[in-house]
């Protein structure tokens, strides 16, 4: 059963440690670890619950294996120590017995444990039967209350495991739901990222909509009447999983946080700025939602080859997320793919291969012409600029031409003048 794991080379670590201190009869492997453990996933945190000063064993330790130590809980006692991104936490035993410790814990398959020798399965709740039958099941219903994100926590299980939500706990998480209020923002969010990066995030999305988890997060009351868009999310994860059925040149995207914030976007459309700061964003996860949603606006007004240009030099930078989430937002979705294959077309063939020329002319040229230095200049190298960029001027000579040709009409006075002769 722990085969795999008597061979990890942190583990007999931490077992080496423990044993240098006496520790390791009163130490155990529990939680999460010993759950993936017997689920055959990639070890990457590593759990020990011992009967001892935690946070000072959690610093030793990371002198020991030269490693980071970060206090995780002074409360609690639980440290924890990085080392080649994974990372192994150390906490205070709850109550006299791992027994004792195990019923503080959230659901039955998060609630085993195993000694350091690795030779018994300690499961006082029969969490191995329940991982066996793909369930999330709570361990006591006041263990949910006690720390309300738990509720969240079962969601992300749902996701991340593919797991179903045993119908007591279930209507449990929605009874004390409210209690989340009390949460820390920054949390909820860790989790509902968690959540929003798993490929096939819609299917509990749509739960959590139904037990109406949103409404509890999100609590302006300007949002509370407020549908959450599943379908926008499910066709965005339908891109998402296969773009080469919509872009022919589609690299995968970049960047931390980008596909969940394309999915929160998805789900909360034009309230998505408002109801991410409510979660403590990131500067950079804010700003890429406010851009995202401006792209969205401006891709419904595209109607010429100049309004092309002007999308693609506004979000250039954010290209793929907003045509995919313009996609997933579009009242006939897929079948208008076309439209948004041939804006990456015309990226691709004509603005790409025209930015290179720029720029063609310069302030020096069109002063020359007889201009005076004024804000009109600005405007009309950028009109030049818009040009060349949709494939009307190829160089130096033909500006001029067109600036020519711009002189032969009354020269205007003003921006708004140019703007109609121009």
């Amino acid at each position: 059963m722990f085969k795999k794991l008597s061979q990890n080379e942190h583990f007999q670590k931490v077992k080496e440690f423990l044993q240098s201190k006496n520790l390791d009869r009163n130490s155990f492997l529990v939680g999460g670890t010993v759950r993936d453990v017997l689920l055959n996933r990639e070890l990457k945190d590593l759990d020990f619950a011992i009967n001892a000063d935690a946070l000072n064993l959690a610093r030793e330790f990371a002198k020991y294996i030269n490693g980071t130590y970060v206090l995780l809980d002074e409360v609690f006692q639980i440290g924890r120590v990085v080392k080649e991104q994974v990372t192994i936490d150390f906490s205070r035993l709850s109550g006299d017995t791992i027994e004792d410790d195990l019923k503080e814990r959230d659901f039955t398959i998060n609630a085993m444990a195993t000694d350091l020798e690795l030779k018994k399965l300690i499961d006082p709740f029969n969490g191995l039967q329940d991982l066996n039958e793909k369930k999330i099941r709570m361990v006591k219903e006041k263990n949910l209350k006690a720390d309300p994100l738990r509720i969240l926590r079962a969601y992300r299980f749902h996701a991340t495991l593919g797991f179903e939500i045993e119908e007591k706990t279930r209507e449990a998480m929605k009874k004390h739901a409210h209690l989340m209020k009390l949460t820390a923002k920054e949390r909820i969010k860790e989790e509902l990222w968690k959540i929003l990066s798993v490929a096939d995030s819609a299917r509990t999305a749509e739960l959590m909509i139904e037990d109406e988890i949103f409404k509890v997060i999100f609590t302006s009351p300007e949002h509370l009447l407020f549908k959450p868009n599943i379908n926008a999310l499910k066709l965005m994860e339908e891109v998402l999983k296969s773009p080469k059925k919509v872009f022919d040149y589609y690299k995968p995207l970049q960047g931390k946080n980008i596909i969940q914030c394309m999915k929160f976007a998805a789900i909360f459309g034009i309230h998505a700025l408002s109801m991410i700061k409510q979660i403590k964003p990131s500067r950079k996860e804010e700003r890429f939602i406010e851009n995202l949603l401006k792209a969205a606006d401006k891709l419904k007004k595209i109607e010429t080859l100049l309004d092309k240009v002007s999308f693609l030099r506004s979000y250039e930078s954010i290209l793929y997320p907003a045509l995919i989430y313009g996609i997933s937002i579009d009242p006939i979705g897929l079948a208008r793919a076309w439209f948004y294959k041939d804006l990456e077309h015309f990226y691709k063939k004509t603005y790409s291969k025209n930015k290179k020329k720029l720029p063609v002319i310069k302030g020096e040229d069109i002063l020359a012409l007889g201009f005076e230095p004024s804000p009109l200049v600005g405007q009309l190298i950028e009109r030049i600029e818009i040009l060349t960029l949709a494939g009307r001027i190829s160089n130096k000579e033909e500006a001029m031409r067109e600036l020519k040709k711009y002189l032969t009409l009354t020269r205007p006075t003003t921006t708004e003048e140019f703007k109609e002769k121009f």
